[in-house]
């Protein structure tokens, strides 16, 4: 179980200093990523299933796909370990969720 809170708080670490392609703030500051909105399971030996929902600050927000691909982009490089991302936008936060 530590070693799963190691890789949570990990990923968590990363997505955090992520800035907003629009504004001069990370997606932390405006809460379109938080803690409670990644998930690391394991899924065989020394690899790890990364759940990653994120809040687009409007429903309409025309930038939730480039976010999406920003979250992905960034874990990919900086992970230290084998892994595989789902990224997600919160159920009922935009338009376009479904895409």
């Amino acid at each position: 179980r530590s070693l799963i809170a190691a890789r949570l708080s990990r990923a968590s670490d990363i997505i955090r200093t992520i800035r907003d392609p629009e504004k001069p703030n990370t997606l932390e500051e405006l809460e379109v990523v938080t803690e409670s909105g990644v998930e690391v399971q394991e899924i065989g030996e020394d690899e790890y299933l990364v759940i990653i929902r994120f809040t687009p600050t409007v429903p309409h927000c025309s930038l939730a796909t480039l976010i999406g691909l920003c979250l992905r982009i960034k874990l990919q490089r900086c992970l230290p370990f084998r892994h595989k991302l789902e990224i997600y936008i919160s159920e009922g936060t935009h338009s376009t969720e479904e895409d």
